[in-house]
């Protein structure tokens, strides 16, 4: 192997930890094949802004209390400290001497580039820089924003989501959740907003529970999962999120979608999970009246091929906004040592939903999500 440095998984949204929800499991057949001892599987806000995100994984891998920030928790409106990682780190003697390499799936993507801003700029006064982070892998990542955060009520011109739709906007959310683990609904689901003084309340039912946080201050701004997500949010953060040159990139595209006989739309195949394909057909016929982001030649179409959750577009790396140089196309085959750090590469998995990947695969796709993570992690060996 070329190095031994440690793997840390970061789930997306409405994601968990490990344990969390008994034997359900968010990244599915991972740890069958993942090297033993040098890789984590952290926990962090599954509805939280990739910043909150980002500060709780940090103070996993190193072994702190969460710290958000005194100017972001002032400007949020929340707790500065969160829970409290001392003597619990993945990796305690982190530092640019020994680097990790961080995964994200989904939400997971834009929260461990977020991680790395954080580490360039000595954050935490840890005499951080970005080379604490030797590679970044993103799977089915949400680079460039998620067309469907629109559905769930977010205002087209700002990203905002509409006060008026907040608490659909969640019931949606955590319905499409409820959908996929209903097996396994009778156990405990964190949804980590302590900061925010949104503890679940002893013997609270979970429909009051979302009503409550649906009428506080978190989902009303920018400070939270949804607008991280939109296409204004991650338009901002790829211009202050940067692509450094000492760093390997790599993207995994997830797709299930075909185009209708006149070539106008996408649409979900029949493989993709029913869960997902309401979801889909939406994200596939999207059309915008004016473009949410100043880029040159916005198309509405560009965003229609998608997973069941994030559009292909998106996917691929950070392109709407700042300098992200790009490497290409690589496939299993291409050998590792073609990489160049401060590059995006980035690679195709065909006929796999957003949840194939991870989280609920068909049965068909067991084996395949199991070769998936196998290859990832020599991959990440041999960097």
């Amino acid at each position: 192997m070329a190095n031994d440095n440690h793997v840390v998984l970061v789930h997306g949204l409405l994601g968990f930890g490990p344990k969390e929800l008994g034997p359900f499991k968010y990244w599915g057949t991972a740890f069958e094949v993942a090297p033993e001892g040098r890789t984590h599987e952290a926990s962090v806000g599954p509805i939280s802004s990739a910043h909150d995100r980002a500060c709780e994984l940090a103070a996993q891998i190193k072994g702190a209390s969460v710290d958000y920030g005194a100017q972001h928790a002032d400007r949020a409106g929340h707790r500065r400290e969160g829970r409290d990682f001392r003597a619990k780190g993945f990796v305690p003697d982190w530092s640019e001497a020994n680097p990790v390499h961080l995964v994200g799936h989904s939400l997971g993507s834009p929260t461990i580039r977020c991680l790395q801003h954080l580490l360039e700029q000595d954050f935490w006064g840890w005499g951080s820089n970005h080379r604490w982070v030797a590679s970044i892998t993103t799977i089915s990542g949400v680079s460039n924003g998620s067309t469907l955060t629109y559905r769930f009520g977010a205002n087209e011109k700002t990203g905002i989501l509409k006060e008026s739709g907040i608490a659909g906007s969640l019931m949606r959310m955590i319905y499409m959740y409820l959908v996929v683990v209903d097996p396994i609904q009778g156990f405990v689901y964190d949804f980590d907003l302590e900061h925010w003084g949104l503890e679940p309340l002893s013997g609270e039912p979970l429909i009051e529970y979302l009503l409550r946080v649906a009428q506080s201050s978190f989902m009303k701004e920018k400070d939270n999962a949804c607008y991280s997500l939109t296409l204004q949010g991650a338009y901002a953060d790829n211009k202050r999120w940067k692509t450094y040159p000492d760093t390997y990139y790599l993207s995994y595209i997830t797709e299930q979608t075909f185009p209708d006989l006149f070539g106008l739309y996408y649409y979900p195949t029949l493989a993709m999970n029913p869960a997902l394909q309401l979801a889909s057909v939406y994200i596939g016929t999207k059309e915008f009246a004016q473009p949410p982001i100043s880029v040159p030649d916005f198309r509405s179409s560009d965003w229609w091929e998608n997973d069941g959750l994030v559009s292909t577009y998106s996917q691929k790396y950070p392109h709407t906004n700042g300098n992200h140089p790009v490497g290409g196309v690589f496939t299993k085959d291409t050998l590792t040592e073609t990489f160049e750090r401060g590059k995006w590469y980035y690679q195709w998995e065909r006929n796999m939903d957003h949840l194939d990947i991870c989280l609920s695969p068909e049965l068909w796709q067991v084996d395949r999500q199991r070769e998936f993570y196998a290859r990832l992690f020599d991959r990440l060996a041999e960097l």
